[in-house]
This record gives structure tokens, sequence and C-alpha cells, in this order.
């Protein structure tokens, strides 16, 4: 490969939150790495790091704003990544998912009213919602030929009941991997318009697929519909400390009505190495890159799948269609949830975050894939290990 994935970042002495509060001091201790948090354990692509050297190197921090050279660098990635056509004009810069998705809230909601969340999902949405006096009203979602996705009449209950203005989609889905199509949205969308609910679909996972892409939701709704879609490099270059995001929004005047609510939610302008970098990233370099880096998390979700299959056949993963998570469920193994999560942690030190901040069964895990190989071999030798001393293996 052209590009490095097997050189591990340093997270020692760099505040780092996966590092410090997330990952057990044994494991520390040994330097291993953690499977938990949706974090590379290898560095970001070069060109954004080179991207953001040469901005240093010019020495020119001051405020930023999304000039031409910006947007049109957003524009060319979502047509040659995401194989959509957007429109500069569409684009407005936000301080972050979660803060666009503070700011959708405030927009389209009042105190007391719910916030519809597909689940399994991203816990942060109801997190903000309950945070800003909401309610998170949770959709549990269904089997649909072998994929986990929304049910449209548990949606269509939520949508109805007349106090829940706003849906929050995550596509692809954090943290099953499953991919909403064209025709899972297209039946949302209809939906959405005959209950007049809002949508904020996250997308920021969506450049990181496997077979098909993601459709924009933003784009493939109409341009009346009060339709938002998330982009960022949070998860693509692995970006999630840094407070950054772009939404797209085709509707004029909802586009206006987001602008001006943004702007009220204490919106500065853009952090210039986060300009620097998007541009650095959204080129053919970052393309070429990514495409590389999908490879190494097929290859990575490959090992993890074949080796739970082999030494754990009770133990099920479902197939991912796009980001570098992988959903187990260990309920096989006959552990408590304690048990199991004590014997992953302080066992085997293999660290990986409890299904249930995620909304799913108290024995499902969340792995990270995005590591080195032979940190990922490593740490399922240490499984295996423990497995065998602690008389779990057939």
């Amino acid at each position: 490969m052209k590009y490095d994935f097997e050189t591990r970042v340093d997270r020692k002495n760099r505040g780092n939150m996966k590092y410090l509060q997330f990952t057990p001091e044994r494991i520390r201790e040994k330097n291993l790495v953690s499977f938990s948090g949706a974090e590379f354990e290898f560095k970001t692509a070069r060109p954004v790091i080179d991207a953001v050297k040469e901005a240093a190197e010019n020495g020119l921090f001051g405020f930023t704003v999304p000039d031409e050279n910006y947007l049109s660098h957003i524009v060319w990635w979502m047509k040659e990544v995401r194989g959509t056509e957007i429109l500069p004009e569409w684009i407005l810069p936000v301080q972050g998912t979660i803060f666009s998705v503070a700011t959708a809230i405030r927009m389209f909601t009042e105190k007391g009213q719910g916030v519809i969340i597909p689940v399994p999902g991203y816990n942060r949405y109801e997190q903000a919602a309950v945070r800003l006096g909401r309610r998170g009203v949770l959709s549990p979602m269904k089997e649909r030929d072998g994929r986990l996705l929304p049910d449209p009449e548990d949606l269509e209950r939520a949508m109805s009941a007349g106090d829940n203005p706003l849906l929050i989609l995550c596509n692809p889905n954090n943290p099953t991997g499953q991919i909403m199509d064209e025709a899972c949205l297209e039946e949302i969308l209809a939906l959405a318009k005959r209950y007049s609910t809002a949508i904020l679909c996250d997308e920021i996972f969506a450049d990181v697929v496997f077979e098909k892409r993601v459709p924009v939701l933003a784009a493939l709704a109409g341009p009346e519909d009060p339709v938002i879609s998330v982009i960022s490099l949070g998860k693509t270059f692995s970006f999630t400390g840094v407070n950054h995001g772009n939404v797209i929004i085709k509707n004029d005047s909802l586009r206006e009505r987001y602008r001006t609510q943004r702007n009220a939610d204490h919106y500065g302008s853009i952090d210039p190495m986060v300009y620097a970098a998007l541009c650095g990233g959204y080129s053919p370099e970052g393309k070429e890159w990514l495409e590389e880096m999908i490879q190494v998390i097929r290859r990575n979700n490959g090992i993890v799948t074949e080796f739970l299959a082999e030494h754990f056949p009770k133990v099920t993963v479902r197939k991912p269609e796009g980001t570098y998570v992988l959903w187990a469920d260990f309920t096989g193994l006959g552990l408590s949830r304690e048990e199991l999560f004590d014997f992953l942690g302080k066992e085997a030190l293999f660290s990986c975050d409890p299904g249930e901040e995620y909304y799913g069964k108290p024995c499902q895990v969340r792995i990270c894939t995005a590591v080195p190989e032979k940190d990922l071999r490593n740490g399922l030798d240490l499984l295996l290990a423990a497995a065998a001393k602690r008389g779990l293996l057939l």
C-alpha cells in the first residue's frame, strides 16, 4: 500500500479522552490498543497532515469563512466519493455533529417535546435532547431481509403522536454498520411528509462503505422538505476531537432558518486548521488514501469475524455495510453482563464498548477495527488465551 496503516498514534500526554477515560489502566500499562471508541489507532491521512503542516507554517490563524475554495472541495468530494451532485449554496459550516443536532433540536422542537431516534443508535442524540429539555423517543429497529433497519410502523407511531417533531437518523448506522438505501429513505421521507416531521441525518460515517454508497438525504429530499444532512471529517479522517462539520440543506427557507439558529447558538467561524484539513482531505490524494483505508477495514473486519466464528461460534457478528465498528453479540457465552465485561477488560485485556450504551442488549459489544493489523491479531491472541484459561472454548 502507498499509505501507512501500521504505525500507531501516540496517545500519551495529549489529553486524549479515549486513552484517559475509556482505556483501562492495565491496558495502558502494557501499551495495548483499546478496541473501544470510533477513533483510528493508526495515523490520519497523509494529505491531511501535510495540509495542516503547510497552514501552520504559513502562520495565519485568523477568522476563517467558507470561501469558494472551501466549498468547491466539498462539492467535488460529494460527487466523487458519495456519487451526488450538490450546490455550494446548500452548504453551511457548523461546529461539530452534535452541535448541529442541538441546533436542529432548538429549531424544530419546544421544551418537553420528543426527538425520535431509531435504536440501536448513537447515544449522544438523546443526550443532546435531554440536555435541552426535550425527550428521546426511542424507535426499535426491525430485521428486514436480513438487515436491521428503522421500522416504518414504529416510526409512524412516533410521528403520529403529534409531539415528536424531529427524527434523527444515522446512516450508516452507528453501531450496526447497516446502510439505509434509497428505497428505505424514500419510505421514511414519505412518512415524515405525511406527519410534518423534520429529519436530520447524521452521515459522518458515510464515506466509509464497502459495497454501496450512502444516499445524501438532503439531496434525495424534495426542495420544500425539512431535511438536513450532516457531513464532516470526523469519521472519515478520525477528527472526532475537532469541533467541525458541514450541514447540507436544499430547502432555501429552511437553510436560512438554520443559519439564524446556528448563529444564535454562538457559532463563530471555521477553525483555520480545519479549513486546511478539509481541503487536504477532500482531494484526489485524500480519496486515494480513503480507498486504501477501506481495504484495511474490510480486511480487519474479516479477521475478527473469522476468528469469532472459529473459536466462539456462539458469538454472532452483524455484517457491516459501512463504518469501522463491528456489532457483536456475546450472549451465547452464557455470561452475565458484569462477567462478560470483567472477562473482556480485565482478563483478556480486550476493551470494547458495552452495547447497552447504544441501546443494545446487555451482552452486545461494539468493536472498533481501525487498528494496525499486528495489534488486532495480538488482541485476538490475548482474547483466545484468556478464553482458554476461563474454559470458554468448545
